[in-house]
């Protein structure tokens, strides 16, 4: 695709002689002066709508006279350099637009142009779309950490002070990238925002901002914060959508679980694996894990086996591509692990790292590190542990962030196998990130 230019009045009417084969004179006619047309074309004197006019009735004349198509106009002439800037962010909008489906380099290199072309202009509203265009395009292919400087950029943007659905919109993008990129402070900060600042907020999003926070308690272990957020919603949203309502009672019984409510837990479980649909395979089956870990605690082992079977008959049957199948695997590799049948552990644990490698889930890379860590101390597997240190040194450094969690799993490894060499890599590798 090709790059644009902004031409200057004087450059427009070079250009016109130079295609027209004219003299300066020849523009000018008997109306205007040639110096005019000398001053103009050397930015030295502006371009009046009456000089314009008189020069493009002298070139249809010329046109005319020898035959050729005139494609200019007083318009054209009369275009500043700023209505020029306007529209060529229009094109540059739309073909962003179009290449956002396309996975290769093409948007990005685009991109690329779009903002060095924007640095010299400040239209506000061109800004924001297609900062929103380049948040959404690396969203949509799970480069979650550019989507939110993009998004983050549209948010400053923004006038957070005059309530409308762009701030909305910009703010549940947000609210989602930070989940997937771990970000939960930030997550429910972004939510508190949104409910407390912005008025006349619809009970659609309303619920979709209280639910995020709970989500994002959940992952930080405030589990009695996430709870008090889902009974908030819980009643209203039972009325409105039912499918919403079962992800509002999914979450709370994944709390009553954590604090060892146990009873409460299973009981919810009971109704939701009754009212889901038995075709939605990915909700039977986080059930089924749950409730196993439950079981697990409960020692009732030939539970957990049961559901194992039914987990096993069905988890084939989810799309490659969902979300959620990294999660799925990990929570089965860690029932294996407290099963200690560490073959399967590792087994379901590696299907995880590659479902998570493939949707750039970094979060969810550095819990399925700790947990092969683990497993490879049991089984004192030190080629798998040389494995996942390469993996740790690449993820570190792609996301320019050291997890010293990682870190000193690793060397607490080394140090009981006194393998002094590897200790130096990891010591050498992370003391730029300490």
């Amino acid at each position: 695709m090709k790059s644009y230019k902004i031409l200057s009045v004087g450059d427009k009417l070079k250009n016109l002689r130079e295609k027209y084969n004219l003299r300066q004179e020849d523009l000018a006619g008997d109306e205007i002066t040639r110096n005019l047309i000398s001053q103009i074309e050397h930015n030295k004197a502006k371009l009046t709508k009456n000089a314009a006019t008189v020069i493009i009735k002298n070139l249809i004349a010329i046109c005319k006279e020898h035959k050729f198509d005139l494609n200019e106009c007083v318009n054209y002439l009369m275009e500043d350099e700023k209505g020029q800037a306007s529209k060529i962010l229009d094109t540059y909008i739309k073909e962003l637009k179009d290449l956002s489906i396309y996975k290769d380099n093409t948007f990005c290199n685009k991109l690329n142009e779009v903002e060095e072309f924007l640095a010299n202009w400040d239209f506000k509203d061109k800004k924001i779309a297609i900062f929103e265009l380049a948040g959404d395009y690396f969203c949509n292919i799970n480069d979650f950490y550019n989507s939110s400087i993009y998004y983050e950029k549209v948010k400053a943007l923004i006038d957070m002070n005059n309530s409308n659905e762009n701030i909305i919109s910009i703010l549940r993008k947000l609210s989602m990238v930070y989940f997937y990129m771990g970000k939960y402070e930030a997550d429910i900060k972004c939510c508190e925002f949104a409910i407390n600042k912005i008025t006349n907020m619809n009970n659609e999003y309303y619920y979709i901002f209280v639910f995020n926070s709970a989500l994002c308690y959940i992952e930080l272990k405030e589990y009695k914060k996430a709870l008090n957020r889902l009974s908030a919603i819980e009643e209203t949203i039972k009325k409105v959508n039912m499918d919403k309502y079962y992800e509002v009672l999914m979450s709370k019984a994944i709390c009553f679980q954590e604090l060892k409510e146990y009873r409460k837990s299973l009981g919810i479980y009971d109704i939701l694996s009754e009212y889901i649909d038995k075709d939605n395979y990915e909700k039977q089956i986080l059930i089924l894990v749950n409730t196993s870990e439950i079981y697990i605690e409960l020692s009732k082992y030939d539970l957990v086996e049961k559901n194992l079977n039914i987990i096993m008959d069905n988890i084939g049957k989810l799309n490659n591509d969902n979300n959620e199948l990294s999660r799925l695997y990990f929570e089965m590799s860690k029932i294996y692990k407290s099963l200690n049948n560490l073959k399967k552990a590792e087994d379901y644990c590696s299907k995880s790292l590659n479902y998570a490698k493939k949707t750039n889930n970094y979060h969810m890379l550095n819990n399925i590190f700790i947990q092969l860590i683990d497993i490879y101390t049991l089984t004192k597997n030190n080629k798998a542990m040389t494995n996942i240190k390469n993996e740790f040194f690449m993820l570190t450094g792609k996301e320019n962030k050291l997890d010293t969690a990682i870190m000193y799993k690793l060397i607490g490894f080394y140090l009981n196998t006194e393998d002094i060499q590897s200790l130096k890599e990891i010591y050498a590798f992370t003391e730029k990130f300490v």
